[in-house]
């Protein structure tokens, strides 16, 4: 058995996790970062690492390690080799194949919304001292997506213009800035749904 075998997981894992948690940029670095061989081999979860990397490839793992830490940011190590990780990597799977049509859903969603509410378009995005913005909201209660969220502000970006002081906003806003990137999407297409379905 190759002593280092594991390795690149560890290295994808470390740049995936301080992306997330950190001002490290993923694609500024192209992923890269300084992995010491001598501390890896003292690590007690290298093992994990060794598995995932047997069980992955380079851009799968990539991928594995976003859509879990979209779901929790403060997962370990040692949870990333269970059945609920590859759950939560195949779930995203499957949302991000079928992105434009989950994206679609959760627009109607919202648009249901609005006029059971009697708001406008507009209202999802204000701020009241009282309480979240509805979009925030939406994404709060799980009734839209993170990616909707993420595509919506890419779109519009609204959230640049939001000052809202509160902690569970940061940790989204930190997520959402951050998954951006990940999501490779033509801004045209998504702006065309959005005008059919709250335009008309």
């Amino acid at each position: 058995m190759n002593i280092y075998e594991g390795l690149n997981a560890y290295s994808t894992y470390l740049a995936i996790r301080n992306h997330f948690k950190t001002n490290y940029d993923y694609f500024k670095y192209r992923g890269k970062l300084k992995v010491s061989e001598t501390s890896f081999l003292k690590r007690k979860d290298k093992f994990f690492f060794a598995k995932l990397q047997r069980k992955y490839k380079k851009n799968e793992l990539v991928y594995f390690f976003v859509a879990n830490f979209i779901k929790d940011e403060n997962m370990w190590s040692g949870s990333l080799v269970g059945i609920e990780s590859e759950k939560i990597y195949n779930e995203w799977l499957k949302n991000v194949e079928s992105l434009k049509y989950n994206f679609k859903l959760d627009c109607e969603s919202l648009q249901e919304f609005i006029e059971s509410n009697n708001l406008k378009f507009n209202d999802l995005f204000k701020i009241n001292k009282e309480a979240h913005p509805h979009l925030l909201v939406r994404l709060l209660g799980n009734h839209i997506s993170i990616e909707t969220f993420c595509i919506i502000d890419m779109v519009l970006d609204f959230s640049s213009k939001w000052d809202i002081d509160d902690i569970m906003y940061d940790s989204v806003k930190q997520r959402v800035v951050k998954y951006k990137p990940f999501l490779h999407i033509d801004k045209e297409v998504y702006k065309s749904i959005m005008k059919k379905i709250f335009v008309g």
